[in-house]
């Protein structure tokens, strides 16, 4: 099964069309729906998200973003993690193997990183640098180059 780990970032580019990560975000979901990826996230993702859409997006777009979220969790074409006590616990070791070496590392960051190495997830769908600290098994699909968003499909 191809699984992919969706990121704030990806969320966020995909609701808000103001976003510069926008239209590559739209090509990267299209890319992975019609290659039939299975897709999964965690909580702690959706918490982030869901406060970063508000901030700076505003309520319109955070209740859309929630009512699109709950019709993919009711018709199972998102599987949705709980960060639990130990996945808590991986997260911050990972985030104290990392800290000191990765600037403005986030713990959810680390927890995405270690739910990825728990279930052996390959690529996130994501444009955030810090996914390339997590080490060589995990990479972002989505880079910033010269300035604009780049798509790179993943290699199952």
């Amino acid at each position: 099964m191809k699984t992919c780990f969706i990121d704030t970032w990806a969320y966020i580019a995909l609701a808000n069309r103001r976003d510069a990560g926008h239209e590559v975000a739209l090509e990267v979901d299209q890319f992975l729906a019609d290659e039939g990826w299975t897709m999964t996230t965690s909580d702690w993702v959706l918490d982030e998200t869901v406060t970063q859409l508000h901030l700076f997006a505003g309520p319109r777009v955070v209740l859309q973003f929630l009512d699109d979220l709950d019709a993919q969790l009711k018709a199972r074409q998102l599987m949705l993690l709980n960060v639990s006590a130990p996945r808590f616990d991986a997260a911050i070791r990972q985030f104290r193997k990392l800290a000191p070496k990765v600037p403005r590392l986030s713990l959810t960051d680390c927890s995405s990183f270690s739910l990825m190495t728990e279930l052996g997830v390959r690529w996130a769908f994501t444009a955030d640098k810090h996914f390339y600290s997590a080490g060589p098994r995990i990479g972002p699909l989505v880079s910033l180059v010269d300035g604009a968003f780049t798509f790179r499909a993943p290699v199952s």
